[in-house]
């Protein structure tokens, strides 16, 4: 058992720790892809939204910001009974308002990606945790970023959201120190 992966002995976690989760991430499409998906696990464990990515990825266009900011509330009533996904019909109104603030983002920042890295100054944050003890749920940086992201028409990412998503996305490394997966950041 891996202790940095949160102690879970589910092979579909274990996997997304392993390969994905706490690595730089820098693709635009990408980034909105997780942070729509984070936006869905609000009240929710990570692991169901995570078994669902696939199903997500089919219901939204696999994230393509420019078609999902077109859907309309005809498309949310369709999704509403589309298999394997959340039927919370805020939540999947809110992914099509945050790829309408992409859009918006990328505009006036040039890019998603670099209007997110600019939060933690274009490098990882090591956070430097030793053990699971040691681990935080939100800070400032998070809280700006969510309030931020709200004027854009973000929603259901709160301050603890937004810093698992950064944890996620690897603008945050939160792995714990002697991970196998740690990243560096020379």
């Amino acid at each position: 058992m891996n202790e940095c992966a949160f102690s879970t002995k589910d092979e579909t976690y274990l996997e997304y720790h392993d390969k994905f989760w706490g690595q730089p991430l820098y693709d635009s499409k990408e980034l909105f892809k997780l942070i729509a998906l984070e936006s869905q696990h609000a009240g929710l464990s990570w692991l169901t939204i995570l078994k669902k990515k696939d199903a997500y990825e089919e219901a939204f266009y696999n994230f393509d910001p420019e078609k999902v900011a077109q859907m309309t509330s005809k498309d949310i009533d369709r999704l509403m009974e589309f298999p394997n996904i959340v039927h919370n019909r805020k939540k999947l109104e809110a992914i099509v308002s945050q790829a309408q603030g992409y859009l918006k983002i990328e505009q006036d920042y040039n890019s998603f990606s670099d209007f997110l890295w600019s939060y933690v100054n274009n490098k990882p944050i090591d956070m430097g945790y030793k053990k699971p003890s040691d681990r935080i749920t939100v800070d400032e940086r998070a809280t700006k970023l969510s309030k931020d992201l709200k004027k854009y028409g973000f929603k259901f990412l709160g301050p603890v959201t937004v810093f698992s998503f950064l944890e996620a996305a690897g603008l945050y490394d939160s792995h714990l120190e002697g991970c196998p997966v740690k990243p560096s950041h020379a």
